[in-house]
């Protein structure tokens, strides 16, 4: 077999799918010297499920259950620590916002890193500084402490987020990757129920300073990252990249071994070339057409994130202040809403393979803005208890599909940059989520209150999905390099 020609295009994809791989009369599918990297990334494509997928996505389910942990905590916290440490509702907007702010910082940060020192050793050392910054948080003497310690946990925890959902895009099966980051969701669905019997067994009543053992269960991590240096791989399209060869084809074939013996046919590896060197963000920002999809994309996260923070982090605050639930009925009520959040990824498993990401990103959003916006007019407690849990099984299916979408987006050579930039302009609305939420909520002279806030919410969730229905790529059941070459292809 020749060696194809070496590709002569900085931004582009050339797609030679119609060049399948002839094979060879040998016991083996390992490719003969001199390796070649769009071949070796072709044979993963290729892949069947596998045992090693299954502990790979177990240990991303766990590493999530404590970044969600870390993230979601401040939600149930808040009144205790707004009466405990004296703060006033501005502050506590601004420490909700300082985490989106680490956040912000990771997610640039973290992809970029990510591309150089590889998928793995970010995600080990992101994990060490979220959970150390939760330590930092537990032991907090001041507010402005607090602010700088939530500040380092967003940083830790967004770095580690946009690694994980890069690694599902680039090792798991292209045809099961929805499926994939559906079943990391689960992660999410566990931690919300044990964050809400926390709360409600540890925080209504509770003596002075109780809300620090809550920071303390986020250090877990520590015991986690070695886990995952252990056994988590390098991702093979990142070594390839690298130029490191070597080491992607013996992973690939050990991967292509386990199938055989497990029975499991192989398809024959369709090859498509991806081209390009590494990103840099000023390279990024100049070309035109990598520009164009993550501002589209971007604008989505934006807005998805924005229109959740505005009504979740403020759920429990809204539950207390402006419908006078008493702090055991609010965290039960919440309690209970994580449990019907549990039927999250299976809403999502069902549909994420079967409908395009952009098309259920649209319609999802549209649903959660229903419920959303009962949250904000309904005095009826029923009306209140059913809205919150639809709220938070629609909302949950929107954040899954953009966590597949979001890198398939990206061709590998900008994967891990371009996945961060856009994480980093949706954390912007969660910073924006905080103040705006606490000024839209205290906007008395307004008479805004809860339906401003929930209405809002609502609005941003509309326009932000419109906006990738309109002019996102598609992605569902394509290899990344088909995806890339779709949308990436220079212009004759």
């Amino acid at each position: 077999m020749s060696t194809p020609p070496s590709p002569s295009h900085r931004d582009g994809v050339i797609d030679i799918s119609e060049h399948t791989l002839t094979q060879q009369p040998t016991t083996s599918d390992r490719v003969s010297p001199p390796l070649y990297g769009p071949e070796i990334v072709a044979r993963l494509d290729r892949l069947p499920v596998l045992k090693p997928h299954i502990l790979w996505i177990a240990l991303i389910a766990i590493n999530l259950m404590i970044e969600y942990y870390d993230n979601g905590l401040f939600i149930y916290i808040a009144p205790a620590l707004q009466s405990d440490a004296d703060l006033t509702t501005g502050q506590i907007g601004t420490i909700g916002s300082a985490f989106f702010v680490g956040m912000l910082v990771g997610a640039l940060i973290g992809g970029r890193l990510a591309d150089r020192f590889g998928r793995r050793t970010v995600l080990v050392w992101a994990t060490v500084v979220y959970s150390l910054a939760s330590l930092m948080s537990a032991a907090m003497p001041e507010y402005s402490w607090l602010l700088v310690s939530r500040i380092i946990t967003g940083i830790g925890v967004q770095a580690a987020t946009s690694v994980l959902l890069v690694y599902i895009a680039e090792m798991f099966p292209s045809k099961s990757r929805g499926r994939f980051v559906a079943i990391a969701t689960i992660a999410f669905t566990l931690t919300a129920p044990i964050l809400g019997a926390l709360s409600l067994y540890m925080l209504p009543n509770s003596a002075p300073g109780t809300w620090r053992y809550l920071f303390l269960f986020g250090t877990i991590g520590l015991l986690i990252a070695p886990a995952v240096r252990l056994l988590l791989p390098e991702s093979v399209r990142w070594q390839v990249e690298q130029g490191d060869l070597d080491a992607a084809d013996k992973q690939v074939a050990d991967l292509e071994g386990r199938a055989r013996h497990a029975g499991k046919p192989l398809p024959e590896p369709v090859v498509r070339i991806e081209t390009g060197t590494q990103y840099t963000l000023r390279e990024l920002v100049r070309n035109k057409k990598m520009l164009r999809l993550v501002a589209v994309v971007g604008f989505g996260w934006f807005g998805a994130t924005l229109g959740l923070y505005m009504y979740q982090n403020w759920s429990v605050y809204v539950l207390i202040d402006s419908l006078q639930y008493s702090e055991t009925d609010a965290y039960t009520l919440q309690f209970v809403w994580s449990l019907v959040y549990a039927l999250t990824p299976l809403v999502t498993v069902l549909l994420i393979d079967r409908m395009e990401r952009k098309t259920l990103i649209l319609w999802s959003s549209a649903a959660s803005a229903l419920p959303i916006l009962a949250l904000g007019l309904a005095t009826s407690n029923v009306v209140v208890a059913i809205a919150g849990g639809a709220a938070g099984i629609l909302t949950g299916v929107v954040f899954s599909v953009y966590y597949a979408y979001i890198p398939e987006t990206m061709p590998t050579e900008a994967r891990g940059l371009g996945t961060g930039v856009i994480f980093s302009l949706g954390r912007l609305g969660g910073v924006l989520s905080g103040v705006l939420g606490a000024a839209i909520y205290s906007a008395d002279e307004w008479g805004l209150d809860r339906s401003g806030l929930m209405i809002s919410a609502a609005a941003v969730y509309i326009v932000s999905a419109i906006t990738v229905f309109g002019f996102g790529p598609k992605t569902a059941n394509k290899s990344l390099e088909e995806v890339s070459a779709c949308e990436l292809r220079p212009a004759d």
